[in-house]
């Protein structure tokens, strides 16, 4: 861990205060990680491209995807 990740870290653990450790140290026990879809820019591609879902909708939801500050990011 760099010293700038630490710092954060370290900043995170203050503004938190005493519920820092169980909140940090969580982990998700109800949703299976084979369940979860990373995002991407080949998020349709990978997750909608299978359903059945019209080619117009896949099309405009991926003209969502490729707009604005976080174009492309999916």
């Amino acid at each position: 861990m760099t010293k700038a990740n630490s710092a954060t870290i370290n900043v995170i653990k203050e503004i938190l205060g005493d519920d820092a450790p169980s909140l940090l140290g969580h982990q998700c026990n109800t949703i299976p990680k084979s369940q979860i879809h990373l995002p991407g820019p080949d998020f349709i591609d990978r997750v909608l491209l299978d359903s059945d879902r019209p080619v117009a909708v896949l099309r405009n939801v991926q003209a969502l995807f490729d707009h604005g500050r976080l174009r492309g990011t999916g």
